[in-house]
């Protein structure tokens, strides 16, 4: 099986570096709706039998855009992003002063401390996890699942092995940046 993954097209939050995670659902940009169909481009001849998003508008507007409807995403709450609690809806300048434990150190996982009311990525793993076991027994040959940074990043750390460690070692992910996976024989790998 291979597995496809992107994250969503530029919304206004990032435009103007607010935390959007999983309880703010900002629109799409006209440069986030441009990325879409670049993206559904460079995706042109290749057949997926699923097509999985985020429940999150910002991420089923980027399937629409970039398959021209011709896909009707299966949402699914597991592939939602992280649940930034406190912090959503923050400049990320004033979130680093407020929470440092938390906003500067989302790229350091082993020492990360969510905000108030956050998610920690400990509870993120299981649940990408958990989303991972259900396609590779889907019997589908390729999926594609549109979701968001954060949760890209979580994906790259299951095909590692699922650690805290795991996830500061996985890429960052630019909007509609895509990354290609192979499920044989019981094992993930990073195409």
């Amino acid at each position: 099986m291979e597995l496809y993954i992107a994250r969503h097209g530029e919304t206004e939050y990032n435009a103007a570096s607010r935390i959007q995670g999983s309880g703010i659902d900002s629109p799409l940009t006209p440069t986030g709706i441009l990325q879409a169909k670049a993206l559904g481009s460079s995706l042109e001849g290749v057949h997926f039998n699923a097509v999985y998003s985020s429940p999150l508008k910002r991420a089923t507007d980027t399937v629409m855009h970039a398959f021209n409807g011709q896909h009707t995403p299966i949402t699914d709450a597991r592939i939602i992003e992280i649940g930034l609690g406190a912090m959503e809806g923050m400049y990320w300048s004033d979130a680093s002063n407020k929470y440092p434990y938390a906003a500067t150190r989302l790229n350091d996982p082993v020492n990360y401390i969510p905000p108030p009311s956050g998610e920690t990525l400990t509870d993120m793993i299981t649940r990408v996890s958990s989303f991972m076991n259900h396609i590779s027994m889907a019997g589908h040959e390729r999926v594609f699942v549109l979701s968001h940074g954060y949760t890209c990043r979580i994906f790259q750390a299951c095909v590692r092995g699922g650690t805290l460690e795991d996830i500061g070692q996985a890429q960052s992910y630019g909007n509609c940046e895509v990354s290609c996976y192979k499920f044989i024989n019981g094992i993930w790998s990073q195409i």
